[in-house]
Parts: structure tokens; C-alpha cells; sequence
């Protein structure tokens, strides 16, 4: 369209400087008149696609919200997600991060107040996000996985999207600079730039400041992404 009105400007002024040392028929006229009017047709042509464009994208957007909903209600009735769910056997577990689409598992101990802080972190944000699993399993019960993932520091948080780790936490120290807590935007915000919890308008007006950084953290474990090879 741009590029039309652009040829069509240039048309105007070359005429308009040439009716300065000539003299204008009718015909030329009409002429100039029929142009304008095929101009103004076209772009009318052009901007009844853009609007059914338009109504295309409008009715897509609106099958993936109606999607989205019916994934939702149907994983709150399924019962493994809107909460932080405690599993108590390890072989439950592997096939819950290597079956689910998007899952946050936390290896804890129950007595140690950072996996229990932790443990809250987790239950808020599984109550928003609905199309991703949230777990947790202690350790003492896991003595594979631990081995496996070399847990030697609590708590310790992985994120998984269709059985590949996208993300981990050893600590609280990709969180942030105080060692006893964390902002659980940062952590919302990391997992989404992961690809572990849907990515939200409202977490991305608040990480504009730390995009980079994760990003950057993000690149690196994707370049080395790996599932539980079991």
C-alpha cells in the first residue's frame, strides 16, 4: 500500500512541476482524475483484505484461548495440576517429567526451611499456571535421580518441557542475591523465559529490566538441554 501512495505521490508532484511550463488539457485532466480513482480503489481492495486478515487472526486467537481453557479445566480435573503435589515414589516421578509436556519438580527435605520457602514459591505460582505440573519429592526417596542429577545442595529445582531439562536451581542463587529468599517474580520470569510456564504479558512488562540476564543464563542451558536418559 505504502509503495502505491509513494508512485502515486511521485506522479503528482512530476505532473504538477510539468503544468508549470505547459499548458493542461481537459483530457490530461481526466486523465489525472481516472488514476486517483483507480489509486483510491485499489486501496480500498487492499485495506477489505487487511480487515478479513484481520477477522482471520482475530477468530485464531480465539480458538487457542477456547484451547487453552478446555487444556486447563480439563488438567484441574484431572488432579495433578493448580497445586504443588507431593510424590512419594521415585519411578512416579521419572514418568511424570519425562510424560508431561511441562513440569517443575523440587527435590526437598521437609525439615529444611529453604525447601520449605521454596515449597510456598512453588504452590503460589502452580495455582496460576495451569497447563504446567508442579512436584515435589524428597530425597531420601530418589536415591537414582539424585545420583543421576548430582544433587549435593537444597533445594534443588529442575524444569522440564516434553522430557528435556530446560532449567535448574541449586539454591537460591540464580535468584537473586540474598541467600535466605528470593522475589518470586524472578523466578516466574525465569521459568517462562525457559519455556516451562507459559509466557504472560505480565511477566514480560516486569523482566524487561532482566531480559538479558536471563537470556543469557537460558542460551547456555539450552545449548546443553538434556533429559533423564533413563
Amino acid at each position: 500500500m505504502e509503495d502505491k501512495l509513494d508512485r502515486y505521490y511521485t506522479n503528482v508532484l512530476s505532473n504538477a512541476e510539468k503544468d508549470k511550463h505547459t499548458t493542461v488539457d481537459s483530457d490530461d485532466k481526466s486523465s489525472g482524475e481516472e488514476n486517483l480513482d483507480e489509486l483510491l480503489n485499489e486501496l480500498d481492495r487492499e485495506l477489505d483484505e487487511d480487515h478479513e486478515f484481520l477477522s482471520a487472526y482475530r477468530s485464531e486467537r480465539l480458538q487457542q484461548i477456547s484451547d487453552h481453557l478446555k487444556q486447563v479445566k480439563k488438567n484441574v480435573e484431572d488432579d495433578g495440576y493448580g497445586r504443588l503435589q507431593c510424590i512419594d515414589n521415585e519411578a512416579d516421578a521419572i514418568q511424570i517429567c519425562t510424560k508431561t509436556t511441562m513440569v517443575v519438580i523440587h527435590f526437598e527435605l521437609e525439615t529444611f526451611g529453604k525447601c520449605q520457602y521454596m515449597n510456598e514459591k512453588l504452590e503460589n505460582l502452580a495455582k496460576r499456571y495451569l497447563t504446567t505440573r508442579f512436584i515435589k519429592v524428597n530425597v531420601q526417596t530418589c536415591p537414582f535421580l539424585v545420583n543421576k542429577l548430582n544433587i549435593k545442595v537444597l533445594p534443588f529445582v529442575v524444569g522440564y518441557k516434553n522430557g528435556l531439562e530446560k532449567v535448574r536451581y541449586v539454591g537460591f542463587s540464580k535468584l537473586g542475591n540474598d541467600p535466605n529468599g528470593f522475589d518470586i517474580r524472578r523466578l516466574e520470569q525465569s521459568l517462562a523465559h525457559s519455556g516451562v510456564i507459559e509466557d504472560t504479558f505480565e511477566i514480560r512488562k516486569h523482566s524487561s529490566v532482566n531480559t538479558e540476564r536471563f537470556a543469557s543464563t537460558n542460551h547456555d542451558r539450552s545449548e546443553s538441554d538434556s533429559d533423564l536418559d533413563i
